[in-house]
């Protein structure tokens, strides 16, 4: 039986499109830095770059490489470039140039995507490392095969106009109108677990970005005051939202941390990279073109 038929139809089929690929036709790709890549494979805990997307067309794709049985993380590995010269950039700045190449087989689920960095002496201060205290710290060092980064669109923390802030606020109750809650701090029983509502008052800003170039913003909120035992549902963790130059709303998702912004594509506007920190099931979004298309990459730790 061939070693291919363990992987997904949708994972086989780029990779024999990625096969018909000239090998000198080498293509954006997007990767993030990871201090201490998760696994207990080739890579042993040590810093890694895990590859996210890829260009195709004007189009960005994530490799959408997910296993379903252990087999296939022996060869899901060809999905990837077996090795990548990669430029680090924090905060915009390159920091570091490595080699990462990717291992001959896969030891975990969340390990799929990552490069073992073959001078990892050249990246020993760039990240803070996880702790028991803070064990998922957000990454935000962008990795690129390409040499140069800008972020033509400048977006940058600003300070958030009040009227987006009611946009934003109004669009959230929207999409919550009534979130479960308890009536006292106790565990989640039939009696107590309820549809609630909430004043605008409960909901606190926790981050806002202007594009300099684009005048497009994006605002980061919390809805507070969840009383029950447990994780908090999904209306009570951070949302994110984009607001148009014209006034627009769009939710972006939920339980993200902003990367960074960068031109990647080289046509002269900024794509922007989030860390989505949600649980099993985590990984990467990116945004473009005005926040009009979008590439997930997920991450699975089980």
């Amino acid at each position: 039986m061939s070693t291919l038929t363990h992987m997904k139809p949708r994972a086989l089929n780029l990779l024999l499109l990625l096969s018909t690929l000239p090998v000198f036709a080498q293509k954006p790709i997007i990767g993030i830095f990871e201090s201490t890549s998760s696994g207990a494979g080739d890579n042993q805990g040590q810093p890694g770059v895990r590859v996210l997307f890829y260009q195709s067309g004007r189009q960005w794709r994530s490799y959408n490489a997910i296993c379903q049985d252990e087999a296939c993380l022996k060869t899901i590995v060809h999905l990837y470039p077996p090795v990548t010269t990669w430029t680090l950039f924090k905060q915009g700045k390159p920091v570091a140039k490595v080699a990462a190449t990717t291992p001959t087989a896969y030891h975990s689920y969340s390990e799929i995507g990552v490069q073992t960095i073959t001078n990892p002496a050249a990246v020993l201060h760039l990240e803070r490392r996880s702790t028991p205290d803070y064990p998922d710290r957000p990454h935000a060092i962008l990795a690129t095969n390409l040499s140069h980064l800008t972020d033509p669109d400048n977006w940058q923390p600003a300070a958030v106009f009040p009227l987006d802030l009611t946009h934003v606020i109004q669009a959230f109750h929207k999409l919550y109108p009534h979130p479960k809650n308890c009536t006292q701090n106790t565990t989640n029983s039939p009696s107590n677990y309820h549809d609630s509502t909430y004043p605008d008052s409960q909901i606190k800003m926790d981050s806002s970005y202007l594009s300099n170039k684009t005048n497009w913003r994006m605002l980061q909120i919390t809805l507070g005051g969840y009383l029950c035992d447990g994780p908090p549902d999904d209306a009570y963790v951070d949302h994110w939202f984009a607001i148009s130059p014209t006034g627009e709303v769009h939710h972006l998702g939920r339980l993200m941390h902003l990367a960074g912004a960068a031109d990647f594509a080289r046509e002269g506007h900024s794509e922007l990279l989030f860390q989505v920190q949600g649980g099993n099931e985590a990984g990467y979004k990116l945004f473009y073109d005005n926040f009009t298309h979008q590439a997930q990459d997920t991450v699975t730790y089980h």
